[in-house]
């Protein structure tokens, strides 16, 4: 792009889309919080109780459709 634009132009263009992306982050950030808090206090819970912590779905509220984070199934001997 530098070659088609003067050098101010691709400068303010790349400060547009950096501050789009800070925007974008911010929104994910805000939407994904709830369960990056519920995953930290799981994580707190389970070293408090001196285990090793984890992660499993039914322990975060919400999570809905996830394919990984299953308890294991045991197996009967």
């Amino acid at each position: 792009m530098g070659t088609f634009a003067k050098i101010q132009i691709v400068w303010d263009m790349a400060d547009l889309f950096m501050g789009l992306m800070a925007l974008i982050n911010l929104i994910a950030i805000t939407l994904l919080g709830k369960y990056a808090f519920d995953a930290l206090n799981d994580y707190l819970k389970q070293r408090k109780e001196g285990k090793e912590p984890v992660f499993y779905q039914k322990n975060i509220s919400g999570l809905e459709n996830v394919e990984c984070w299953n308890e294991p199934v045991k197996e009967k001997i």
